[in-house]
């Protein structure tokens, strides 16, 4: 019987590793078993032992700044980033030698985990050839890992190279995802390009932003023509310039001729417009004619007309299934437009009544085919350098297309927002466009809009700004009850919060805000709460009172504010009750408040059930056990969540699931979660931070 296990090149025995990492077992192997899922992965009939001491595991594991979440599924374990900062030394270097041993352990015997984040902290404290050993020599004898995540991989470029060239035969991967530009682009291709031709599974590959020469081009595009299983695809526009033959691209004839693609996203560069038609006419026809494509997502480019006149043929092709179609982050170029307005520039409804633009105008109204039954249903674009003639032609087309439900509108200035906001009801668009926009505002600007309520759902506004506070009373008073307002920040001065009457005042109206759903207090010159109004007969203020009052709130974020003893207390007891706070972020302009908070919520935290999301945005200090029973309980409410939702959805209703399902029922946070899973969007990542930094 082989009492040794085998870690990278090293033969350990049983005993030694039992000593080593006492109650893990890790010579057990993984017991998780599963059927096929609906989304290519599986739905376990039975968990894997780990869960039995999940927390055991973590706290090794973060020693590296990763932890194992239940963020996929039921039983399905990610490897997910958190930060940790830890305190150097020998100290340091054998813990980050341990969690790399249990990472291999997890890597290569347990098919529960299926997600990896992976960025230089993995690397940090060990030799090169310990990484080699334990991480890369993991990866290529894994079989079951799906989603691959790599991000931040400038340094130990000797070890990158054998991690990419690890990847590219990891033909087990349902997704890979290459995050940021710094790395040598020979490295990425090692990974991509063989586990395009090889794999039978690998339906998702992003990598925007590694940008294309002839030769890397070259190479890419050749394998994604020989490549049947890419559905969602990330990438560079320089790709689109690369691999010409007869003057057209080979990318062309990938996207024209793939029979798997459905959704594609392409990063450009700010620049030219000259230079950008060319790009988009080599992306959009091709994909015209082939008439698979349901979503396409276009960002940093600066468009031009011709460019709307391609996508407008896009839209409405004719038997064609594109159901996204996202522009918001490009903005318009106000030159080159041919034809705009007759001989000359109309005015745009600022000085005459609104005109009565027609297809002369418009160019690319020409090339929408209105007899087309469209599918779009989610259409994001910028109004940047748009007029509002061409924001009202386009949304009198778009009034006609019934599958479009939801427009999402950003780029609007604060200066043409009323104007805007006539535009989309004339257009009797009202409930099917949103402004997407942050504005700072200040009373005389929610009196002028105050007509418009759906003009503003995210705001700021400053006390000190305001001619008095009473003003800025005033402007709260009509964020919370004209406008429907959802996101709101309040940057807060001392004398703001010494002022009994204002201070009382505006708690009222935050207290009785129904929709808002996220509220961000900023302190502007080290404000003090502990000098304000409490609460009758209590230690704490009225200002955290009435924000715990206020059920609707699922997003807190307290920064730059000295909140002081009590009042500390008093957000943690509440944060640790809270059935409603769904994401906390939280910072003192005092360094010892930030340790008390951590030390405080520590010892209460395991009471909440919701909050998956938690950072503190200052240093901590001598706080590193206490940060990671936060985070331990961080990723079992995170566990909740998911086998909770699984239940409501009727994916799995398992007896677990339903425990689950009864510890969160009717929360925010599992309604959240339920929407996530339709809309197949993971919680916030990959990279988490919910530590302090």
């Amino acid at each position: 019987m082989d009492h040794k296990m085998s870690i990278g090149t090293e033969q350990l025995y049983f005993d030694e590793l039992n000593q080593r990492f006492s109650g893990l077992n890790l010579n057990v192997p993984c017991s998780a078993e599963g059927a096929a899922g609906e989304d290519g992965g599986s739905v376990p009939t039975s968990i894997c032992h780990i869960f039995d001491r999940l927390s055991r595991w973590n706290y090794v594991l973060w020693h590296v700044g990763l932890q194992l979440r239940e963020l996929r599924g039921p039983g399905r374990l990610s490897l997910v980033r958190v930060v940790y900062k830890g305190g150097g030394g020998c100290t340091q270097q054998t813990q980050s030698h341990h969690a790399r041993i249990l990472l291999h352990v997890l890597l290569v015997k347990h098919s529960c985990v299926e997600s990896l984040d992976l960025d230089d902290v993995l690397m940090e404290g060990g030799g090169l050839g310990e990484c080699r050993e334990l991480v890369v020599s993991a990866l290529r004898k894994n079989t079951t890992l799906q989603t691959l995540t790599l991000c931040s991989l400038y340094e130990y470029k000797s070890v990158c190279a054998d991690l990419f060239g690890a990847v590219g035969t990891m033909t087990n991967l349902h997704e890979l995802t290459v995050l940021g530009s710094g790395l040598p682009h020979s490295f990425v291709q090692d990974a991509v390009c063989p586990l395009l031709v090889s794999t039978t599974c690998l339906t998702t590959l992003s990598i925007p932003g590694i940008i294309y020469i002839e030769e890397t081009g070259t190479r890419l595009v050749d394998a994604l023509l020989r490549n049947e299983t890419v559905e969602n695809l990330s990438v560079h526009a320089s790709i689109a310039s690369t691999c010409l033959r007869n003057g057209f691209s080979e990318f062309s004839h990938f996207l024209a001729n793939s029979a798997r693609l459905t959704s594609l996203s392409v990063q450009g560069v700010y620049g030219d417009p000259n230079f950008t038609y060319p790009i988009i006419e080599s992306i959009v026809p091709p994909l015209v004619f082939s008439g698979k494509l349901r979503k396409l997502r276009l960002w940093n480019f600066r468009l031009t007309a011709e460019c709307a006149g391609l996508l407008a043929v896009l839209v409405s092709r004719q038997e064609g299934c594109l159901e996204s179609l996202d522009i918001g982050g490009c903005c318009w170029s106000p030159k080159g437009w041919p034809e705009r307005w007759f001989q000359g520039d109309l005015p745009d409804g600022e000085h005459t009544g609104e005109p009565a633009p027609t297809h002369k105008t418009c160019p690319w109204i020409r090339m929408f085919d209105s007899t087309a039954q469209v599918q779009l249903s989610f259409f994001a674009l910028s109004f940047e350098e748009l007029r509002l003639d061409e924001l009202r032609v386009l949304l009198d087309r778009a009034a006609a297309v019934a599958s479009l439900r939801n427009i999402s509108l950003s780029g609007v200035p604060l200066n043409k927002l009323k104007k805007v906001c006539r535009v989309i009801r004339k257009a009797k668009m009202f409930g099917r466009v949103r402004i997407d926009e942050v504005y700072y505002v200040d009373s005389s600007v929610l009196a002028e809009l105050q007509c418009y309520p759906e003009a503003l759902s995210k705001m700021a506004i400053t006390s000190f700004t305001e001619p008095c506070l009473k003003a800025f009373a005033g402007a709260v008073q009509l964020a919370c009850t004209c406008f429907r307002v959802t996101q709101l920040e309040l940057n807060l001065t001392q004398e703001f919060l010494s002022d009994v009457l204002t201070f009382r005042t505006v708690s009222e109206y935050l207290s009785t805000a129904v929709l808002l759903n996220a509220l961000w207090l900023t302190g502007c010159d080290d404000p003090d709460l502990s000098r304000t109004l409490r609460s009758a007969g209590r230690p704490y203020s009225v200002l955290l009172e009435a924000i715990f009052k206020n059920v609707a709130i699922q997003t807190l974020r307290l920064n730059e504010m000295r909140l002081g003893e009590d009042n500390l207390r008093f957000l943690v007891d509440e944060v640790a009750a809270s059935k409603s706070l769904c994401q906390l972020v939280f910072a003192s302009w005092d360094p010892t408040e930030n340790g008390m908070f951590v030390r405080l919520l520590a010892a209460k935290f395991w009471d909440n059930k919701t909050i998956s999301y938690l950072r503190v945005l200052e240093r901590t200090d001598c706080v590193d056990d206490e940060w990671f029973v936060i985070e331990d309980i961080i990723g079992r409410n995170t566990g909740y969540l998911t086998c909770a939702a699984h239940c409501v959805l009727r994916k799995d209703d398992s007896p677990r699931c339903t425990a689950a399902f009864g510890v969160v029922s009717g929360t925010p946070a599992l309604m959240r979660r339920v929407e996530e899973l339709r809309n197949k969007v993971q919680p916030p990542g990959p990279f988490r931070r919910t530590s302090g930094a």
